[in-house]
């Protein structure tokens, strides 16, 4: 054996001397070349669909556990209760969101507004760009009907109606993104809340798992997110308004071919590629999956990387945690408005200072309008509560009774003292005079005459008093 040789082998003997073998089921940070596809589904691989290396993270909790081959550059599988993120792929890559923006589109404006505040659809409605579920202008829509269009056929116009519905396309973008903060969802900035393509607006699989956690807390988008088909109003033909119904995108609903699938959002826009937030539930456990610039079919990724979850979840420890909110959700005034005039767009809701619900992801407003629970307007110090204002109407009552009383007490004695005085008053006048019928001796004189009279005169006035 040559110099060179000896020295290579003393080279490789060190190494193997001084290198600690890997111990089984160390988390890596690479996707490893998988020695078979034994228990994956065909087609599937752990290549990004841009590129992109795979991060892979999953912690096994005994033994190895066979990593899942996902065609999407990242995505996140978290248990929708617990918010235990139990595998991920480059949770925190800036993304675009496609139409999964519309989750917290909703989560911003459905606390806001009452399913039955009407909305009347202006020319810009008409003029959405993309997918449209086609509003007319001058006629009138209720916000569900625009829930409804949003978080089912994924309609452009309607996610942009629900803002004006809201106050206007500014106000509500600034609401989402103080909403995202929130929830956690640092990376995440929305510019418009339809989730067209538009420059500087990014999100992460990590914080769309925030914002799909959030969605189905909230009971409210959780109904309408499983929701197959809806009726929606369409134009007017012969005076009737024309009804017609509407279809769930989400096929893993729509054909009722994925066991325990309870609803999801997915998009789709040239430079985002296809995107999907999905749940499901099976023996208790419910799972929640976000993808972004998925290779293959949106649906199948979608429901191999659930499929993987609910075999493996029993097996696998949390490799990190989805935040909980900051701050409580913010409640808001519901009360149905009348439509503004034409022209004119929707005033924005005020923010209640009642106490926030279990958990209504929302944030802060700005408007007018009455609160109901907490007796608050919008402008003014905030009123007594419900008890000490009907306190204090109940000794309004008793004083206002009470007076009423002594009113009428005191004119009773009134007139009872009138009539006192004025019986004296008779007694006093009254004089000795002749026995009626009795004759009445004449006055002295030779005649009555004048004198006479007129002491008869003062006799009978006397008798009559």
């Amino acid at each position: 054996m040559g110099a060179t040789s000896r020295a290579l082998a003393a080279l490789t003997l060190t190494t193997a001397v001084l290198l600690p073998a890997a111990p089984a089921g160390a988390m890596s940070h690479e996707d490893p070349a998988p020695a078979s596809t034994a228990g994956q589904s065909p087609g599937l691989t752990a290549k990004t669909p841009s590129g992109t290396p795979a991060q892979i993270l999953v912690n096994p909790r005994n033994g190895a556990v066979q990593k899942p081959g996902i065609a999407a550059d990242s995505w996140v599988l978290a248990d929708l209760d617990s918010g235990q993120i139990l595998a991920s792929q480059n949770a925190d890559l800036a993304v675009r969101p496609a139409s999964t923006q519309k989750l917290l589109t909703a989560l911003t404006v459905a606390p806001q507004l009452a399913p039955e505040q009407p909305y009347r659809a202006v020319r810009a409605d008409e003029e959405a760009e993309g997918n449209r579920v086609v509003l007319y202008a001058g006629l009138t829509y209720t916000v569900a009907d625009l829930l409804h269009a949003a978080l089912l056929p994924s309609a452009n116009d309607a996610a942009e109606a629900l803002a004006r519905a809201n106050g206007g396309l500014d106000l509500t973008v600034e609401q989402m993104n103080a909403e995202a903060a929130r929830l956690g969802a640092t990376s995440t900035r929305a510019v418009n809340p339809s989730g067209l393509d538009a420059d500087g607006q990014v999100t992460t699989a990590r914080d769309m798992a925030l914002v799909g956690r959030a969605a189905f807390a909230n009971p409210e988008i959780a109904e309408y997110l499983k929701l197959r088909l809806v009726d929606f109003p369409g134009k007017v033909e012969n005076g009737k308004r024309v009804i017609y119904p509407i279809y769930n995108h989400n096929r893993m609903l729509a054909h009722a071919n994925f066991q325990g699938a309870i609803g999801g959002k997915s998009g789709y826009t040239s430079k985002a590629g296809n995107t999907l937030v999905a749940a499901a539930e099976r023996d208790g456990r419910r799972l929640l999956v976000t993808l972004f610039h998925i290779g293959g079919n949106t649906y199948r990724t979608g429901e191999a990387l659930l499929n993987w979850g609910f075999a493996n979840a029993a097996n696998l420890e949390p490799i990190g945690q989805l935040p909980e909110p900051s701050a409580p959700a913010p409640q808001f005034d519901r009360t149905i408005a009348p439509l503004p005039a034409k022209g004119q767009a929707p005033a924005p809701r005020v923010e209640s200072v009642a106490g926030p619900a279990a958990d209504a992801p929302t944030a802060p407003g700005k408007g007018s309008g009455w609160s109901l629970p907490s007796l608050s307007m919008p402008g003014l110090p905030s009123m007594p509560s419900p008890l000490t204002v009907l306190t204090l109407l109940m000794a309004v009552l008793v004083a206002l009774r009470a007076r009423v009383y002594w009113i009428s007490h005191r004119s009773r004695t009134a007139w009872v003292e009138l009539d006192d005085w004025a019986r004296q008053q008779a007694r006093s006048a009254r004089r000795p005079g002749p026995v009626r019928g009795a004759a009445r001796p004449p006055a002295p004189g030779p005649s009555v005459g004048t004198a006479g009279q007129t002491r008869i005169d003062e006799d009978l006035v006397g008798a009559r008093r």
